[in-house]
């Protein structure tokens, strides 16, 4: 068995209205595209628009609709009536009454879409006037900080430059200074007399190191004597109570 169609769903009656208008125009587009209006009688463009305007049906087509329908309708209109079994609107499908009052009854000019214009106002023009000035202001602005920005960051990258240099100048310049006092006055140490002394304060770190080694070693022997002393002291003394 073959799945039921699924149905065209439309939220409100105005959506069907929407696109009853939409068919419409498109119609008119078409048959003012294809037969321009021109002055005075035109069949041709007359004859098109009673194509659109009825149903052209086949006898056997127009008695199957006639069973259905009590008699033809505009084109349009048939077209969504037999639609209609394919729409719902909330759920609910259309009924004929409201398919014929959203069509039209009789002969209904095809919808057209105007255009509208706000009334002209005076203030929004001044301040429309007034932002595109601002922005040419802001353009320029913008052209002079791309001129100028550039040299004004190669001034400053030299002046660090040499605000860094002449700092390094004045350090070195400061440790020279402070180098020649100290040979003036005899603080600052020879070479053979450095490592001389360098030499004595070795010598007196290893003796040292290995003085502390020797009394480590000598710790386990001094906690012997210690235990033997206290074991000989509680001897006296418990011999001294007896007698």
């Amino acid at each position: 068995m073959a799945e039921e169609q699924r149905r065209i769903e439309l939220q409100s009656p105005d959506d069907l209205q929407y696109l009853i208008g939409n068919v419409k125009r498109a119609a008119k587009e078409r048959i003012d595209k294809d037969l321009p209006p021109i002055e005075g009688e035109d069949a041709m463009r007359k004859m098109v628009e009673e194509i659109v305007d009825r149903v052209r049906f086949s006898p056997f087509l127009l008695s199957f609709l006639s069973a259905n329908k009590p008699s033809p309708k505009k084109y349009i209109a048939q077209t969504f009536h037999t639609a209609s079994l394919n729409i719902s609107i909330n759920g609910l499908p259309p009924s004929p009454e409201f398919l014929d009052s959203a069509l039209g009854n009789g002969d209904v000019d095809m919808v057209e879409e105007k255009e509208e214009h706000e009334p002209f106002d005076a203030g929004l023009w001044e301040k429309a006037k007034a932002l595109a000035i601002r922005e040419e202001e802001l353009v320029e602005q913008v052209a002079a900080l791309r001129r100028g920005v550039p040299g004004v960051v190669v001034k400053r990258e030299v002046g660090w430059k040499e605000v860094v240099e002449g700092e390094e100048k004045a350090v070195g310049e400061k440790i020279e200074e402070v180098g020649r006092e100290d040979e003036e006055s005899g603080v600052s140490l020879g070479k053979g007399e450095s490592w001389e002394r360098q030499g004595s304060v070795r010598r007196d770190w290893g003796r040292g190191v290995q003085g502390l080694e020797g009394l480590v070693r000598g710790l386990p022997e001094v906690g012997a004597r210690k235990e033997r002393a206290i074991r000989a002291e509680e001897y006296i003394k418990g011999a001294g109570r007896k007698g």
